[in-house]
């Protein structure tokens, strides 16, 4: 058995050898899914290699990232002038299909982004060269087991680390509000913020660490047990990796191995522990509104409290903010100081994009923070600071080194100017041949079934609801799209459920469907944005198995996505809520549920503190996701479409006669106007549409 540790600088590399690690994993500066770790140079990279081998101990190379075209071309580039390491850890078919023709020698590893939950998943990762799968961190014990005794290739998986509110693969909880997104490494970590419910706040979207190293006894049959945690401390990941070689047990078992109920797998704090008190609240002159403090029970953390005269309260931090607008470029900012010195700055920018300032106290002036909020959004008005986190003394006059204070500046400016300068004026005019229009809802299908300007695709959901098609068949036959359940989590055969849609039109979710369907006939295949096509490398792949229409990923601009696609025919979202988390967790905690059946048309109210921004919790029978409360909306006046596009209107989480109204507009000249004049689409925003997150 394979123990795989991680590693984002020379250290953890140290600490791989001193800790006998098996393998070791790592980035190198970009092209892979831990964007804010350090990662390698060039130079360090074909260095470690070779330290590694010397101590018998590989290296997987992380290349874990949906890719574009050019970034594809640079990594072979890269390959065919540096080491080669011991495997690819991937996610991307297109990178795949031009890794295993360069180098065919290399092993391809299929990281957990791309989201091998069953034993089809990792069948197909066999059909493509794939000689090992690291399976989801969202997966039990039971179902691990099953996989592999089913399955004939190497199998990976994780014991230890950070774990995820979203499926593997599958969070736009950045990128569709305007943020940086997992898929690029730039996770803006919106989950783990203050959240409230019914004015009660907590951490409830945080997820605490898996450590399932009590459970490596029962994981016999896997190839490779893996360590998360290359933003972590070297000194963290040598304790795990002795613990492990000396066999040493943890004090608790969580992770989702245990279970999907949170009761089973201990997946739940209300309030995040690794959160450090900074000093006895008591000890602050004076507490106000922008601090932030924790009651502390016997070392645990209880409740958000600001009664610092409570010798148990605790000060964590302070944070200056207002509402995070999803409509302009959202910056933070994460502050070091010492002796009311700033002596470093974390910038994190509107894409996930993160850099560091470093101070010192020399040439030192008074900065004001309110007054360096203003001093930037006053020039540019597109910029919105957010957020400003630091832990404060007594004294509130802060210092910084005047040069790093300029610089800083400099940059951020220069950092949030748009890539394409060219003015969008909006056309006076524009009107929808048609409109696809996606629902869940069969009372929706039945209202709009004969309405001409529609096409309707339904959202089958579950595995459950696929096992009922028949009734559903029978009912609406050839006049829907059926779109295929996302999840699959007990490997169930599904064959003869998909054979009752042959001749229909489908809509693929997964790439492990369009390879099961391979030999079954549809009238016509679509594929989802879940089905990520972000370089001619995976479009072709589509198109050699007959795939029609795509869904432009939402998460990049109409500019890229038309320099992808080209002439193919291309589906673009041009409104409405759509998922921005999948995750296996279950809130009924949180909510008092009394099972997920009854509960699925229910929206469970979520808001965000830290970024002011409500959502939305809705349940299928084995998944959660979450919307955002307030539609996205793009308006596509601002560039020029042409006969290739058709969009689509996601309506998952409103109302009948909400839907009503807005399709009413969108049938009109210029929809987008008549749309904001409905409450419903009032406090819309635009997603990535001039600008992606590319």
């Amino acid at each position: 058995m394979e123990i795989l540790s991680p590693s984002s600088n020379m250290k953890h590399i140290e600490v791989a050898i001193d800790g006998k690690a098996n393998a070791v994993y790592g980035g190198l500066k970009k092209w892979n899914a831990r964007n804010k770790a350090i990662n390698f140079t060039t130079e360090e990279y074909n260095h470690l290699i070779k330290e590694l081998h010397k101590n018998n101990i590989k290296f997987f190379l992380t290349l874990n990232i949906l890719m574009l075209d050019e970034e594809i071309k640079e990594v072979i580039a890269f390959l065919k002038n540096n080491t080669l390491p011991d495997a690819f850890i991937i996610t991307d078919i297109g990178l795949m299909t031009e890794l295993h023709k360069e180098f065919p020698d290399v092993p391809l590893h299929f990281s957990t982004q791309f989201g091998a939950h069953n034993i089809d998943d990792v069948n197909f990762i066999k059909s493509l060269n794939g000689e090992r799968a690291i399976l989801s961190r969202e997966l039990t014990l039971n179902e691990i087991n099953n996989i592999k005794e089913n399955t004939d290739i190497e199998l990976e998986c994780f014991i230890w680390g950070s774990q995820c509110l979203s499926f593997s693969g599958l969070c736009f909880f950045g990128t569709l509000i305007n943020g940086g997104g997992g898929n690029r490494g730039k996770c803006i970590i919106t989950c783990r913020d203050i959240y409230s419910i019914n004015n009660e706040k907590g951490h409830y979207l945080y997820i605490p660490d898996m450590d399932c190293i009590n459970l490596i006894s029962k994981l016999d049959g896997i190839d490779c047990l893996k360590l998360e945690g290359r933003r972590r401390n070297p000194e963290e990941i040598k304790t795990i990796l002795n613990n492990i070689s000396s066999k040493k047990t943890s004090d608790k078992t969580t992770g989702y191995m245990l279970g999907t109920h949170i009761k089973e797998n201990g997946l739940y704090e209300k309030i995040n522990t690794r959160t450090k008190p900074f000093m006895k609240a008591s000890l602050l002159e004076n507490i106000n509104d922008q601090d932030i403090c924790i009651k502390y029970i016997d070392n645990k953390p209880i409740e958000f409290s600001k009664d610092y005269l409570d010798e148990n309260v605790m000060y964590i931090y302070t944070e200056i903010k207002k509402p995070y607008n999803i409509n302009k470029k959202n910056l933070a900012f994460d502050l070091t100081i010492k002796n009311n010195t700033i002596t470093e700055i974390l910038y994190m920018n509107y894409k996930g994009d993160g850099h560091t300032f470093f101070g010192n106290n020399q040439d030192l002036i008074d900065l004001n923070l309110n007054d360096f909020i203003k001093n930037i959004e006053q020039r540019d008005s597109n910029i919105n600071i957010y957020k400003i986190k630091y832990q404060r003394e007594n004294n509130n006059i802060l210092k910084i080194n005047k040069f790093v204070y300029n610089d800083m500046v400099n940059y951020i400016l220069l950092d949030c100017l748009l890539k394409d300068k060219s003015t969008f004026i909006p056309s006076t005019e524009i009107r929808l041949k048609e409109l696809y229009l996606e629902t869940n809802d069969i009372n929706v299908i039945e209202r709009f079934i004969n309405d001409k300007f529609l096409k309707i695709i339904y959202d089958i959901g579950t595995i459950n609801n696929l096992k009922n098609i028949e009734n559903l068949i029978k009912k609406f036959g050839n006049k829907i799209i059926y779109k295929l359940p996302i999840f699959n989590w007990k490997s169930e055969n599904i064959n003869e459920y998909l054979k009752l849609l042959e001749n229909k039109e489908i809509m693929f979710t997964r790439f492990t469907q369009i390879y099961l369907c391979k030999n079954i006939k549809f009238k016509k295949r679509y594929v989802d944005y879940t089905i990520y096509v972000w370089n001619k490398k995976t479009l072709n792949y589509l198109i050699e198995n007959d795939i029609e229409i795509f869904t432009a990923s939402p998460e990049l601009s109409y500019k890229t996505n038309k320099k992808i696609f080209e002439s193919n025919s291309m589906q673009v979202i041009i409104g409405g809520k759509m998922p921005l988390v999948y995750t296996r967790n279950c809130f009924n905690h949180l909510f008092g549920c009394l099972n997920c059946k009854n509960n699925q048309c229910n929206k469970k109210n979520i808001k965000n503190v830290d970024k002011e921004l409500d959502f939305e919790i809705l349940c299928n029978d084995d998944y959660r996701y979450i919307l955002n409360k307030e539609p996205m909306l793009n308006d596509y006046r601002k560039v020029n479409i042409d006969n290739n596009i058709t969009f689509r209107y996601c309506s998952l989480g409103q109302n009948i006669e909400d839907i009503e109204k807005s399709i009413e507009c969108f049938k009109k000249t210029n929809y987008y106007t008549e749309l904001k004049k409905l409450d419903v689409w009032k406090e819309s925003y635009e997603c990535n549409l001039l600008e992606g997150k590319d």
